[in-house]
């Protein structure tokens, strides 16, 4: 059973967006009320482009204490599992809001209603998605499927929010990002301030294609693309694939 540690600043949890391979655009109805009640609200964002739906998840159980307190969490329609820290989200309106010893807390801060679940329980939610939320996933380690039309509406809305400068690094001449917006389609892509961006697809990235190379993840041109990268001093490559 493959774990995934949540650290993103949207804090909307992939799996959830994939589950049973389910269409955010045939969920049920979000009203504006609940639009305005969510604890992580898609910028400008009206309430037809949210949808909600049904999904049961099941506490594994809790470790740490304090801020390194979290808890794993699995849904059972496809057992994938997450670990979830306070104050962290479930799609945009279920927060984490304490961990206990075998237990946790989790507010629905549309209904401001709190729900405690115990290790081995199953819990049911209605969790709220924004269509962004799919534009891309992490389903593996280095692995991101991309929903191309998701990710070209967030360019056009966000742009591609990362510019990068050329630097020497052993024998690559990488090209380093310098900031990464939020909510743009780096972000959304899983990059950051920082990356060592190297070739995509064996292209060598530079500050003339960086642009070409990220709008290209929107565009179905391509089954995969591969990006090369280094953060933090390890080299790893990022497949994302283009559904």
């Amino acid at each position: 059973m493959k774990t995934q540690l949540l650290s993103f600043v949207v804090l909307a949890l992939p799996w959830l967006a994939s589950c049973n391979g389910a269409d955010l655009a045939s969920g049920a109805t979000v009203s504006e009320r609940e639009v305005s009640a969510l604890a992580v609200a898609e910028p400008g964002a009206k309430a037809t482009e949210y949808s909600a739906r049904s999904a049961t998840l099941r506490l594994f159980g809790t470790q740490g204490e304090g801020a390194a307190a979290f808890a794993t969490l699995a849904d059972t329609a496809t057992w994938d599992t997450s670990n979830v820290r306070v104050g962290e989200t479930m799609g945009r309106s279920l927060k984490l809001s304490a961990v206990r010893e075998s237990a946790i807390e989790i507010v629905d801060t549309t209904t401001n209603s709190r729900r405690t679940v115990r290790a081995g329980e199953d819990l049911t939610v209605r969790v709220i998605e924004h269509e962004f939320d799919r534009a891309a996933r992490e389903t593996g380690e280095h692995v991101f499927h991309i929903s191309a039309s998701s990710l070209t509406r967030v360019a056009s809305r966000y742009g591609i929010g990362t510019t990068c400068e050329s630097v020497e690094l052993a024998t690559y001449t990488p090209c380093k990002l310098t900031a990464v917006a939020k909510n743009s389609l780096a972000a959304r892509v899983g990059l950051q301030a920082g990356d060592l961006l190297i070739s995509a697809d064996g292209v060598t990235v530079t500050p003339d294609n960086l642009g070409a190379i990220l709008r290209g993840l929107g565009e179905s041109r391509s089954q995969s693309v591969q990006l090369t990268l280094a953060r933090g001093g390890v080299f790893f490559p990022r497949v994302y694939l283009v559904e």
